[in-house]
């Protein structure tokens, strides 16, 4: 009787502790990382078998997360490609469709100043799931040349920048 209540003891105490052990590890979202870069292919990188150019730092996120080896951008110049990115929208919906200049080249080519903050951007949804957002290196969906009017980048959804 004993052996039997010890036994029984034995496996309850493993279930809690098993228990324990699963529920206070508590799993979160899984980070994002995007790299966005204008005139480069996704061959272009090692870790997708290019074999001139190294590029470690790269090929190690690459080889703990997720490769897409089947995207294309909107569009071969850096402010509709932004900005369909962003977004998830055709660029000329939001009216940039070439890079954004200078408030005279803008006008003459039809296009706005910068993007609408209105706009459904990726940053925001990613902060209302909880996600903390940053944007670093080249914006180029306002502000650019005499547009120093455009909304701060914090305006698309993200905290840092």
């Amino acid at each position: 009787m004993l052996l039997r209540l010890l036994s029984l003891v034995a496996v309850f105490t493993i279930f809690l502790a098993d228990c324990a052990t699963s529920l206070g590890v508590e799993k979160g979202p899984p980070n994002i990382i995007l790299i966005f870069i204008d005139d480069m292919g996704w061959g272009d990188f090692s870790c997708f078998g290019n074999t001139e150019a190294q590029t470690p730092n790269v090929d190690s996120m690459a080889a703990e997360g997720i490769r897409f080896s089947q995207f294309y951008v909107n569009s071969p110049i850096c402010s509709p490609s932004r900005c369909a990115i962003s977004t998830g929208q055709f660029p000329a919906r939001w009216r940039i469709t070439s890079y954004l200049n200078n408030r005279a080249d803008n006008a003459r080519r039809g296009m706005v100043n910068w993007l609408d903050p209105t706009a459904p951007t990726l940053a925001r949804i990613l902060q209302s799931h909880g996600y903390a957002t940053g944007h670093f290196g080249k914006w180029h969906l306002g502000g650019q040349r005499d547009v120093d009017d455009a909304p701060p980048i914090t305006a698309y959804g993200f905290d840092e920048s």
